[in-house]
């Protein structure tokens, strides 16, 4: 192989595709970046097996060829450059040269057959969807998924297509998100895929696959998305991604979110956050508990630390309904009020040990839904 690319290509494709790579000690090659000619591009392919990312960039190809080399070891090369436009890339056998001003460097390499083979998408029954809204909607649950493999349908994120909209779910048992998009807000065009897409289908994402999809480049409206063998595939511009979809069935959890409240409580987003973070300095850790005290216009949140001290917030809201006491973690309320976009919190209570919903409340309803059981009767 002989080629020449730019140096911000070169570190672009390798940034895009060692997110893939493992720290396998059993399966090394996979600590690897597949690079190869293809046409008038280089590609490069990094996989651990679950995930696999190819990156293709424009290279002046003078002769084909392909190597598996370190990422680790060519990142760290590229990170120690500086000022220069262009590397050279060569290869003879199993060596990898690099040329670029004043420095040429070998990169011993490693058998290209031992590299594992990245599922290909078919293309035959594909949809376009709006990459701002899927980020967002992965975004808003991606922090509630659980982070043991005990009950591994909760490591992903669950997506249940429905007749008029999408929904994105997470929950680690304590605590549950849900974001819910008009499906033709999500969904630009179909080529086949009810089987996907219909009325009822579902799938689980893994953890490693949302987390990338948040690095999608803003500069793509839409992504061509399949989904084949067990495989989700996308699509977005130059980069190609495919991961094995989670097998295993989601618990209902519809049966958790409450239809009705014996206590609705209204209140400011940023008098709530400001409460919360100052409670939590008297709780000796973050995920300590406080109390919420609901009266008829007053939340009184408190906390109590035999070490450190105690603090009480009072805060202005309205309440529908009886008073209430609950226990909650203060990390579960912060992580799920943050990513309310209203102005105003909505938060329904049905008892001291029943769930807790939050949702923004304003001119149109929230998409959003959190949901946090109590830590202990109160």
């Amino acid at each position: 192989m002989k080629a020449v690319c730019t140096y911000e290509n070169l570190k672009g494709a390798l940034q895009a595709t060692e997110f893939a790579t493992s720290k396998s000690a059993t399966l090394s090659i996979l600590n690897n970046i597949l690079i190869e000619t293809d046409g008038g591009q280089l590609c490069f392919s990094a996989t651990n097996l679950e995930i696999g990312i190819v990156k293709k960039i424009q290279a002046k190809i003078d002769a084909p060829g392909k190597i598996v080399v370190s990422a680790s070891l060519l990142g760290s090369f590229l990170t120690a450059l500086r000022g220069t436009e262009h590397v050279k890339l060569s290869v003879d056998g199993r060596i990898l040269t690099l040329e670029s001003g004043a420095h040429k460097a070998k990169i011993n390499g490693y058998d290209v057959d031992d590299f594992p083979i990245i599922p290909q998408m078919s293309g035959q029954s594909t949809i376009d969807i709006t990459l701002a809204q899927f980020k967002e909607s992965i975004a808003k649950v991606l922090n509630f998924t659980s982070r043991t493999e005990t009950r591994i349908e909760l490591t992903g994120v669950f997506m249940s297509f429905q007749p008029e909209e999408v929904c994105s779910v997470a929950t680690d048992s304590f605590r549950l998100g849900e974001m819910c998009i008009p499906k033709n807000e999500l969904i630009t065009r179909n080529s086949g895929s009810e089987e996907m897409i219909g009325d009822g289908a579902q799938i689980i994402l893994p953890q490693q696959l949302c987390a990338y999809i948040s690095k999608f480049s803003d500069d793509h409206e839409t992504i061509q998305c399949a989904i084949e063998e067990n495989h989700l595939f996308f699509v977005c511009g130059d980069l190609y991604v495919t991961a094995r979809l989670i097998d295993g069935a989601y618990p209902d959890y519809k049966q958790i979110i409450p239809e009705s409240a014996v206590t609705k409580v209204l209140i400011k987003k940023d008098a709530l956050l400001e409460a919360m973070k100052v409670t939590t300095v008297f709780t000796g850790r973050e995920s300590g508990e406080i109390h919420f005290d609901i009266g008829d216009t007053v939340l009184k949140i408190t906390t109590k630390h035999q070490e450190i001290g105690e603090n009480t917030t009072e805060l202005d809201v309205q309440t529908e309904g009886p008073a209430q006491k609950i226990v909650l973690n203060p990390r579960f309320v912060i992580d799920g009020v943050n990513r309310i976009d209203e102005d105003t919190v909505e938060i329904s209570i049905n008892g001291n040990a029943a769930p807790v919903m939050f949702r923004g409340t304003g001119d149109t309803q929230s998409r959003y839904t959190y949901i946090v059981m109590p830590v202990k009767s109160a």
